[in-house]
């Protein structure tokens, strides 16, 4: 067979992987396109998230051609993962195959660093995707493929931008198992009230559990419920004119529930009416489905909070609506008085 090796990180995988993959099986008339993950790259500068979360995430997308294959060769190995001993790993395995290894275009940059860089090119051939409208230069034998522009990054993806180049699977299997998701706020907002979404969230999943809720939903909206609370009043008025111009009536540290409501669906992709809804209503507390009344007890008694809120918490768990109303009343009397 002739095959072609797509290598990477796949911290996570994305739609530019998958046109990668699919222009290779077009003009190299490859059989198979094999995903192969890393354990640890030499080059990378941070730490990946972990390799079976990696490897599940490829699996995810491996019905959007039958060709496609993920190879598990250098997650399972240990140490660093040097693409010299795969190669000589694979041909001794597979003798018969001709194989064919896809590197993008910051890689050809780098290739001069790989290990053993020189016989690498002997034992494989090498193909570069231009895949943003230049071909780095390079002394070796590095065949060139050009191929459609597609403007992405798994780095840019890790801190929560552009995640319409996700295919759904995968974009649902980040949040069912909540990776990255705490960078995509702390990008957001300042480290205080960060730090006070991280607490909600958890927050939110103990009331959930404790009111028989379901415990992801709920740390969801917590952790997001504050997601526009760091806009300017001219980028939240701009949402906001779009939106719910009615709403605009309201003071403006009000508006950031309404804004973060279609932040998460637009930008994010949770595109829950329970999770919209919750943050909608976090503010004023004008809604009384489940989930709002528990992010709203949990934003007003987080206990990062600086005031003694346990007596509270204790009523939400032992009934989420009892506790919604209290707490109601005791923040409408802080208000009066305020």
């Amino acid at each position: 067979m002739k095959v072609a090796i797509l290598g990477g990180s796949f911290d996570p995988v994305h739609c530019g992987h998958i046109a990668m993959a699919k222009t290779a099986l077009q003009a190299l008339d490859c059989d198979q396109v094999w995903f192969m993950p890393t354990q640890d790259t030499p080059l990378k500068d941070h730490s990946l998230t972990p390799a079976h979360h990696r490897v599940a995430m490829i699996e995810r997308i491996l019905n959007q051609d039958r060709r496609f294959r993920v190879c598990r060769l250098e997650v399972e190995r240990e140490g660093k993962s040097y693409t010299i001993d795969t190669v000589r790993q694979l041909t001794r395995q597979y003798p018969e195959n001709t194989f064919y290894w896809l590197i993008g275009n910051d890689q050809i940059a780098q290739f001069a660093d790989w290990k053993d860089a020189d016989q690498l090119v002997k034992l494989c051939h090498f193909v570069g995707f231009d895949r943003d409208g230049k071909m780095a230069d390079s002394p070796y034998d590095i065949q060139r493929i050009h191929m459609p522009m597609v403007p992405v990054s798994s780095s840019e993806i890790r801190i929560g931008n552009k995640l319409n180049y996700l295919p759904q699977a995968v974009r649902e299997y980040i949040y069912e198992h909540r990776l990255y998701i705490k960078e995509f706020v702390h990008t957001r907002v300042n480290e205080h009230r960060y730090l006070h979404s991280v607490s909600v969230a958890d927050l939110c999943q103990h009331l959930a559990i404790a009111n028989g809720q379901d415990p992801q939903k709920a740390y969801l909206i917590g952790l997001f419920h504050d997601i526009a609370k760091s806009m300017s009043k001219e980028a939240m008025e701009q949402w906001m004119d779009i939106l719910c111009p009615e709403n605009k009536k309201y003071a403006v540290p009000v508006w950031h529930g309404f804004v973060g409501s279609e932040i998460v669906d637009r930008i994010f992709y949770l595109r829950d009416p329970q999770i919209k809804n919750a943050i909608y209503h976090h503010v004023l507390g004008t809604s009384t489905d489940p989930y709002a009344e528990i992010v709203f007890c949990a934003d007003k008694t987080d206990p990062l909070r600086n005031y003694d809120s346990s007596e509270l918490i204790a009523l939400c768990e032992k009934d989420i609506h009892q506790g919604f109303i209290k707490i109601k009343e005791e923040n409408e009397k802080y208000l009066r008085k305020g």
